[in-house]
């Protein structure tokens, strides 16, 4: 796995505990593989002009109820929203380091096991996210010369949940 790869996965992982933690839900990177049990995934694509590819999250129900602040039993929206909410604050990181991306509609499925097989073949980043699991997979392709430039101040980019018209 390339350093780049490497970096733009501690990126992801560092966004993924930051919006359960501002969701007030527990999480902890490093967790243990879960038991086999109902899934709830999702898929969102991203493209940019020296970056493009995948992020794939699956989750457990109970992670996801619990990062739903107005606990409607919306599994499949909320997986949606948790999916584009992730993937929206990489965006944002990215945009510090001078990387800009675009990003597509959430996809999202129901599945009793979740194995991407991704170039890198990297194992997904594994978080306890309160009484569930959340399990992320980033699958990336860049071009040669993508450079990640030093990151700007976190003040150059919005603040995550912030609108910002152009």
């Amino acid at each position: 796995m390339s350093n780049i790869q490497l970096t733009l996965r501690e990126i992801l992982a560092g966004k993924a505990q930051e919006l359960f933690n501002d969701y007030g839900v527990s999480c902890s990177a490093d967790a243990v593989q879960p038991e086999p049990e109902r899934l709830l995934c999702g898929i969102l694509g991203f493209t940019g002009n020296h970056l493009c590819g995948a992020a794939v999250i699956s989750a457990s129900e109970t992670a996801i109820a619990e990062s739903n602040p107005i606990h409607d039993g919306a599994t499949r929206a909320w997986v949606a929203e948790r999916t584009n909410q992730l993937v929206g604050r990489f965006k944002n990181a990215l945009l510090r380091y001078g990387v800009e991306i675009a990003i597509a509609i959430p996809v999202v499925l129901t599945a009793a096991q979740l194995t991407p097989l991704p170039q890198t073949r990297a194992d997904p980043i594994r978080l306890d996210v309160g009484g569930g699991s959340f399990a992320i997979w980033l699958e990336v392709e860049a071009s040669s010369d993508l450079t990640l430039a030093d990151p700007g101040p976190e003040s150059m980019i919005a603040a995550e949940g912030e609108a910002m018209l152009f």
